[in-house]
Order: structure tokens, then sequence, then C-alpha cells
């Protein structure tokens, strides 16, 4: 993969395709995340680096590789902080929060789930009832096994989902296999069965296939209670077959775990202790994952107590309880006789709490019927009551409709004088601003003009001259004059743009005779210095820009050319043209002192001034002279980038919008520059 084979308008579809093969096979989607990495190094695009990083979290999450997954997310994280994405950070943080849940880590885990949310609602782009938000912390209190809470949060991450109307394909399957595992737990089987089979409707064949073999397990589940274990095995076969297909060993242990406690339930050991060997060979990668623990070993204990291997069970009992212990924060392991009791207790608790929810209902019923009976002999009253107190209550509510109003009203006027006032402000600041600019664009941009008039005038005054070169001379100066007044009017020009906008006067202009005019404005300063200028610009290159503007961006690109140029150099000036993209490159390339790469990226993606540094003969700078470059080059569809290298030199390389071919006609300025050259 070359930057002829990826654009920046291809990261995006990267980014989905990528972000899609993660739930549909491990394999494919890390191909898929691998080739979005790359592009996003090769293209150098920082943002897309950043959401590449966090799907190669995800990608080594849903692997099992915890600890890469941690790191990746923790880079991502950092570099969202640089870009200043609130909305990728929000992301990466979230994804955070799930690495640390895997492990355990709860108290980290919320912690990090409650940041993320804080940023979504600070930057407006969830509500406050944010289904994801609650659906993640129905899985953490689950995990802990607080079966009510875990319900309670989930309808809100329902709700929120139809009031927000969020439409990601893969949240509804979610919360209704969510609800078929609570629901499950709590042994209210038809509820179970119902949102399995809805969340299993949600799916393809070919997409969320870990939701799809999740929906299975819990129908499998339910077969069993209902007694039916050839379907409940059925189940569980297509489950795993599913998992084998999506590639992931995690789920693959799970659907093991599935079919050995079923066939354990049947009396068929060996066929259990077939995959009970299975369990016990894969299980390793995942022990970081206390539930996956409690889940794996109490089946095991299972399996090995009915096999009549006692001291396999209570190992296997010992290393549950010691990872519930790490889940409740509850010290001390349960006995083998304690945990059976828990086992049944819990069992006889869910009967009476279905039990008393049906008697609930059934005294509702009852009640509702009473109240009725009672309702209906009220109502004559109350319709009595309503008639005599109605116009005292329209009366009561037009008045308090009209408070109101007034209220409403006022609170408005407010609103509104509070917002003129922050307008006001922010136009005061940018004027200011602007002021600022102004002031040091005039210190900078008229200094170098008059430092040449005062030295030809010096000149004028400390030698005896020649008539023709005292000519020469003030001839030289009446140009820098000319030049020093066309100064002042581009200074200007720039300070009306900052103040009051920038109106452009684009036009065709001849880009060899233009550069030669502004280059006679330098003339004495690098006759000064015995720099040497080498001109190679086609005559019949042209360029769509406001002259003004141009004028001003060769000063000050010639200034600091001139400016940096060791005496007895060559200042190497040319030009050409890509004629398939209509753009002219200008470079214009010193022998002088060089600058870092903290320097050019400064000077090229800065909008500050610079700090300016002394020229070859002690030259100063306010270092303002880029800020216009940039200004009048933005305004004008141009831009520049840096080449340079420490004591060799700098090139600047200025990309312009391409005009028509033109004809140059020399002038007899363009002469002079020419006999100067």
């Amino acid at each position: 993969m070359d930057a002829h084979q990826v654009r920046k308008w291809d990261l995006d579809s990267l980014y989905y395709l990528a972000f899609d093969q993660i739930g549909n096979s491990l394999q494919e989607g890390k191909i898929e995340v691998d080739k979005y990495y790359r592009a996003s190094l090769l293209l150098n695009d920082s943002s897309n680096l950043a959401y590449a990083l966090d799907l190669k979290g995800l990608d080594a999450y849903m692997r099992d590789k915890v600890d890469s997954a941690k790191m990746f997310a923790d880079q991502s994280i950092k570099l969202f902080r640089i870009l200043k994405d609130s909305i990728g950070l929000s992301t990466a943080i979230y994804n955070l929060s799930n690495y640390h849940e895997y492990l355990g880590e709860y108290t980290t885990a919320l912690r990090y789930l409650h940041l993320a949310r804080e940023i979504d609602i600070k930057l407006g782009n969830k509500k406050d009832n944010d289904p994801f938000y609650y659906n993640r912390l129905s899985d953490i209190v689950y995990n802990q096994g607080q079966l009510d809470l875990a319900l309670r949060y989930l309808h809100k991450a329902w709700r929120a989902q139809h009031e927000s109307g969020y439409s990601a394909y893969y949240l509804s399957p979610a919360l209704h296999l969510n609800y078929a595992w609570l629901y499950n737990d709590l042994g209210i089987t038809e509820l179970a069965e119902y949102y399995a089979k809805k969340a299993y409707s949600y799916t393809t064949n070919d997409s969320l296939l870990t939701t799809r073999s999740g929906a299975l397990e819990v129908l499998s589940l339910s077969a069993e209670r209902r007694g039916d274990m050839d379907l409940a095995l059925a189940y569980a076969q297509k489950a795993l077959e599913l998992n084998k297909v999506y590639g992931d060993p995690y789920f693959i242990t799970y659907s093991h775990l599935f079919l050995m406690s079923h066939y354990t339930l049947v009396n068929e050991l060996d066929k259990a202790q077939y995959y009970a060997d299975l369990v016990l060979k894969n299980m390793e990668p995942f022990e970081r994952s206390p539930t996956f623990v409690v889940d794996m070993n109490d089946e095991l204990y299972k399996f090995f107590k009915k096999k009549g291997d006692n001291a396999q069970a209570l190992k296997h009992l010992e290393r549950s309880s010691e990872a519930r212990r790490i889940i409740n924060e509850v010290d001390g392991i349960a006995a083998m006789k304690q945990f059976d009791e828990e086992m049944e207790n819990r069992y006889r608790e869910l009967m009476k709490t279905k039990s008393r929810l049906q008697e609930e209902e059934i005294n509702l019923q009852n009640t509702l019927l009473v109240f009725a009976l009672i309702l209906l002999i009220g109502v004559m009253g109350f319709l009595v009551l309503l008639y005599r107190s109605n116009k005292q209550m329209n009366a009561a509510n037009e008045q308090l409709v009209l408070q109101n109003n007034q209220i409403e009203s006022q609170k408005q006027e407010i609103q509104n004088q509070a917002e003129d006032l922050e307008d006001r402000n922010e136009e005061l600041e940018k004027l200011n601003s602007s002021k600022d600019r102004l002031f040091s664009v005039l210190a900078h941009d008229l200094r170098q003009p008059f430092n040449q008039i005062i030295g030809v005038i010096d000149l004028l005054e400390g030698e005896q001259l020649e008539a023709a070169d005292r000519k020469s001379i003030l001839s030289s100066l009446k140009s820098s004059v000319q030049s020093t007044s066309d100064l002042v009017t581009n200074v200007l020009t720039w300070s009306k743009a900052q103040f009051a906008g920038v109106t452009l006067k684009p036009e065709h202009l001849a880009l060899a005779n233009t550069v030669k005019r502004a280059l006679l404005h330098f003339s004495i300063a690098l006759d000064k210095k015995k720099i040497k200028v080498v001109f190679d610009i086609p005559d019949q290159l042209s360029i769509v820009f406001d002259k003004d503007h141009f004028d001003s961006v060769l000063r000050n690109l010639f200034s600091n050319a001139y400016k940096f140029s060791p005496a007895n150099s060559t200042i190497h000036i040319s030009a050409k043209a890509n004629t398939q993209k209509k753009r002219v490159y200008l470079y214009i390339r010193d022998e002088g002192i060089g600058m870092d790469q903290y320097q050019k990226e400064r000077l090229v993606s800065g909008d500050q001034a610079v700090d300016s540094i002394n020229g070859t003969f002690n030259e100063s700078g306010t270092g303002i002279g880029m800020v216009i470059v940039r200004d009048f080059l933005r305004e004008n569809q141009s831009y520049f980038d840096i080449e340079s290298t420490i004591n060799e030199g700098t090139t600047f390389i200025i990309n312009m919008p391409m005009g028509p071919d033109v004809n140059l006609r020399s002038a007899s300025n363009i002469k002079a520059v020419q006999d100067f050259l």
C-alpha cells in the first residue's frame, strides 16, 4: 500500500469496514484494522491514527489480549487529547472501561465510564439518558451478581434508546440479549426465551455472530429448565458452530462449558468429560477475568461432584469462591456444603419471588376492581364539585398563565441582553487583537526600507562621490522611497483586512515579471552582502493572485532569504507548473543558516508571530512577516512548505493557482533586474 493506493477520503470507509468486521470475524477484523492503521500512518493523518489505535485496542480485547488493549487505548487517549477530539476521547475512555471490567476492576471501570459520559454530556453529543451508559452499568452490576439493580439499569437503557431515537444496528440486539440473560438468571423462563428469540431475529447469518450464539445459549438453558434436554443440546451445538466461525477462543470455551453442563445433567459423563477436558485445556488465557473464572469453576465443580471426584470438585469450588470474593469484595471461601445450600436457597428464593409476583398481580387486579367501583360512586360527587370550582380554577389558571408569560418575557429579555454583551466583548477582543497585530506589522515591515534609505543618505553625506555615482545612488534612493510607499500601502491593506475583512482582487500575474519587480526593492541590500541571484522562471508562467498581496508575500520571503544568507552566497529563484493540477510552484532557496523541525512546523502551521532571530549581519525583525505570508496565501487559495537543513540553507515552496500562459514584454525596470542578475 502506498500513497497512490489510498486517499484521505478513503479513510472513513476503511474505519467503518474495520469496525464492522471486528463484530463479524476476528480474523477479517484484524486484517481490516491493520489496513486502516497502516493507511493512517502512510498519509500521516493524526486524527485517523488515533481512531485506528482505538480500534486496535478493541481488536486486541476481542482476542483476549487485555494488556495490549489497554496499551492501545492509552495511546489513543493521549493522541485524542493532543488533537482536542472530545468525541474520540470519549469513545476511547469508554472502551478502556470495558477492559478494566473484564479484569474485575469494577471501581476503575466505573470511574472511566462516568468520565466518558461526562465528556459526552458536556459536548451535547448524547442526551443525559445515554443508552450505552446505562447498558454498561447494567453489565457491571450484573457481573457482581446484583440482578435487581442490573435489571433497573437495563430498563433505563431501553427507555433511553427509544427517547433518544438512537438506531445503531447492534444496540437493540445487545439490549434484548442482556434482558434474556437477566430473566434467565431470575428464573423467569418465558421472558428469557422471548428476548433471546428477539435478539436472534435482529441478526443475520454473517453479522453479530456472538449475539446469535448468546441467544442460542439462553434458549438452551431455557430448554434445560423445561426438561427438554435434546433441544437444549441442539441449541448449544448450534451456538458452538457459530462461535467457531467467529473464531474467538473465549466464546468457544463458553460453548464447551454449556455442552459439558448439559451432558452432566443427562448423566452422559463420557461426553461431559470430553468437553470438560477442552475447557480445562483452553481456559488458562482467560483466568484474569473473575466472572469467567466463576462461571467455569462453578460448572466444573458440578461435573466433578457428580462424577464422584470430590477432590477435583473442591479445588474448583475454591477457585470459584476466590474469584467471587474478588468480584463481591467478600473475604473467605465457602465450603462445599455451604455452596450447595447457597445455590439451593437461591433457587428457592427465586421461586418465592416468582410466586410473590404472581400473587401481587392477582391482588392488584382485585384492588383495581374495588377501586373502579369506588370511583364510579365518587364520580358524581366529583363532577358536582368540579362544576362549582371550575370557574374559580379557570380564573386562577388565567392569572397563572399571565404571570408565567411575564416571567418568560423577562427571562428572554435578560438572556438577549447577556448574548448582546457577550457579542460585544468578542468584537472588542478581535479589534484589540487586530490593533496589536497592526502595530507589529508596521514595526516589522517599515524598518528594513527606512534602514536602506538611511544607509544611502549616510553614504551621500560621508563620501565624495562622482556625479555619475551620485546620480546612481539618488536613483536607488528614489526607488527605495517608492518601495517604502508601496510597502506602507500594502501594510495598510493587510491591516484593513484585519479590521474590516479581506477584499480580494485576484488577477492574472506574469510570474517572472512580478518576481523581478519585487527583487528591485532588494538590489542595494543584496549588493551590500555581495549576494548573487540565480533566476530561472519561464516567461510564459502566470498565476491567479491579488497583486498587492503577492507583492507583500514576495517582500517578506526575499527579506528572509537575504537576512539569513551569508556574504558572497547565492539565492536561487525558480518556478515550475503542474498543468494537471493547475498549480504553479515557486521555489526561493538560500544558502543560509537553515532551521530545525520545530521552527519549520511553527512557520507552516502557526497563526501567531514566531520569535525573531537576527540575520547573518545582525539584521533584526519581529517575526510578524510570516504571519502576513500565511494570511495572504490562505486568502488566495495558496499555501507554502519548507525544506531546510541546519547550516546548509532553506527552500520556501509556494503553491499557487495557475493562470493562462502569457507573452512577457520586458519593461525598463525588468531590464534593470536582468542586468543585476
